[in-house]
């Protein structure tokens, strides 16, 4: 696709899914997409290739394989045999396949790296310095290393903080769903409760979960409700806007 007289540059793209898939199960709560990640590249690039590695005997990430084969075919199941297995075999595999790239391959323009650790900072200068092309990062938010970010022609941290808060969204939107599923529209729908059970489940900190509910608040997506509870008294809990949850895709019925 011709943008003006220019072509898009050329990118070839590698992928530490072990460093995406836990630093997103393990801060947020949600699943790497790659399709989306590879289409957002493919604005900007003519994307040549998509390379994923990672220990697929991992429960966690065995699972995504499926969703990954349906965007590329070069995965790279990095497993150890050995009982000494440390993550840095997966490194190690990776930064070797990405040397011979771009060694061989003179006709791409920008090399795309998906990792958080700075021992890709030698390949990212090497590239940049012997083979004179352009290498981005990218990294998930709070796990990627200063030095590679400074080594790096240009970095991008995900998600960002609008994905993360629309992840949260959908978090609280699917409590309330089970909270509708299982008519617990009581004390179990109180603030203090949604919070406690979204941050229990999906290992976030209470206190994003608590500022995410409060921007659904001023936004509309929930509003406040008085009930009654067992003693007939009464407390206060917040309902969902499915109309507005489903319109902005937070929700789907």
């Amino acid at each position: 696709m011709l943008f003006g007289n220019k072509k898009r540059p050329s990118c070839t793209a590698f992928v530490d899914f072990e460093h995406w898939y836990i630093g997103l199960e393990r801060q947020y709560g949600v699943k790497p997409d790659l399709k989306a990640w590879r289409d957002e590249l493919s604005q900007k690039y003519d994307v040549d290739e998509i390379a994923v590695f990672g220990d697929f005997s991992n429960t966690g990430l065995r699972g995504e394989l499926d969703k990954l084969r349906n965007v590329t075919h070069m995965i790279f199941d990095t497993k150890n045999s050995s009982e000494h297995y440390k993550k840095d075999f997966t490194d190690f595999i990776m930064l070797d396949y990405i040397y011979q790239k771009a060694m061989t391959r003179k006709d791409i323009d920008v090399f795309v790296i998906f990792t958080g650790d700075g021992h890709f900072s030698s390949v990212v200068r090497f590239i940049i310095n012997q083979c004179h092309k352009k290498v981005g990062i990218y990294g998930v938010t709070g796990a990627l290393s200063s030095q590679l970010k400074l080594s790096a022609s240009w970095h991008h941290e995900i998600p960002s903080d609008t994905e993360v808060y629309k992840n949260y969204y959908k978090l609280i939107a699917q409590n309330f769903d089970y909270l509708t599923v299982h008519r617990e529209f009581g004390i179990n729908a109180t603030p203090e409760k949604i919070v406690e059970r979204i941050s229990q489940k999906h290992k976030i900190e209470k206190v994003e979960i608590a500022k995410a509910l409060c921007q659904m608040l001023d936004d509309g997506y929930i509003y406040k409700a008085v009930v009654k509870d067992e003693k007939n008294g009464k407390i206060s809990i917040l309902k969902p806007n499915w109309e507005l949850l489903a319109r902005d895709k937070l929700w789907k019925h």
